[in-house]
């Protein structure tokens, strides 16, 4: 049994890196602002912060360059993690898979101790750069602001929506911006992780609307830039007021198609597998320690 569950979880793994190389959104170029991330200097801006702090810098430079710095480290690390830890996942599972069929066959039975050493030190490995490698991967994809591209046109400022498609709704005589947060920058831009609903891809009464449907009026729509600048440092929108007035102020821009969840969906399923392979390598350690502490010759 436990050569035939080091087998299982060896082969398990092999699959699921597979699927995950398949899905994962920089290795297959789904992520297109990740092309620039393997060339970002780090140290450039690393620099620029040490020269703010010795050189009396405001707080709020500091604490600005300090939130570049950071972003700039993610990013470096999970575009070489997303390589490394996949590729490795498929190299050592591959590995463990010949070493259980060998002994699945009997056919290494002097060298189980050997093979169980592997297996261990395979399974804490992979589980610990996986592990890193998911944290950035879904830090990225919950926290940080998407700058990806709508169909019908590239889009710096990735608006917040709600299910109606507005993002900022009439009170009284002004329009409160729906997800503009004090204290937390960036909160009116969408993050990847809303990049799946229905605002941020085609919806047929976007592109057929009836005539008494608000968000088809010229009037009540303001362009990306617009609502960044009107909502980003006010609760109220600072921007130019409709006239007559709309219940809510809608996006201008479309999109044509899905692109948005097409990348939502293949960063989603990179994550889930990989929390597989996770769950495989705890297996694969376990007995590959078992196998260890087997009775077999050899070590």
């Amino acid at each position: 049994m436990k050569k035939t569950l080091f087998l299982v979880f060896s082969a398990a793994i092999v699959i699921f890196s597979i699927i995950s190389i398949c899905c994962a959104p920089i290795i297959n170029g789904v992520l297109t602002e990740s092309g620039s991330w393997k060339t970002e200097n780090c140290k450039k801006e690393s620099d620029e912060y040490n020269h703010l702090k010795k050189n009396s810098g405001t707080d709020d430079q500091i604490k600005a360059q300090k939130k570049v710095l950071n972003k700039c480290n993610r990013h470096k690390a999970m575009y070489g993690l997303e390589y490394s830890s996949l590729i490795l996942d498929v190299v050592l599972g591959f590995v463990c898979v010949i070493l259980g069929l060998l002994h699945y066959f009997d056919v290494a039975k002097p060298f189980e101790k050997i093979t169980g050493i592997i297996g261990l030190a395979t399974g804490v490995i992979g589980f610990v750069l996986t592990l890193v490698y998911i944290c950035y991967s879904g830090y990225i994809f919950t926290k940080e602001p998407a700058t990806t591209r709508y169909d019908s046109g590239f889009s710096t400022y990735m608006i917040k929506l709600n299910g109606d498609g507005a993002f900022a709704e009439r009170d009284g005589n002004e329009y409160k911006c729906l997800y503009y947060k004090k204290d937390k920058d960036n909160s009116i831009l969408a993050k990847y992780s809303d990049l799946g609903k229905k605002q941020y891809n085609y919806e047929k009464k976007r592109h057929y609307p009836g005539d008494n449907d608000e968000f088809n009026k010229a009037n009540c729509q303001r362009t990306d830039y617009e609502a960044y600048v009107g909502c980003y440092n006010s609760e109220k929108f600072s921007g130019t007021l409709p006239s007559p007035q709309c219940d809510n102020l809608y996006l201008s821009i479309k999109a044509n198609g899905f692109g948005n969840k097409y990348l939502f969906d293949r960063w989603v399923a990179t994550i889930i597998f990989s929390c597989f392979i996770i769950a495989c390598y705890i297996g694969l350690a376990i007995f590959g320690f078992l196998l260890f502490q087997s009775n077999g010759s050899g070590l």
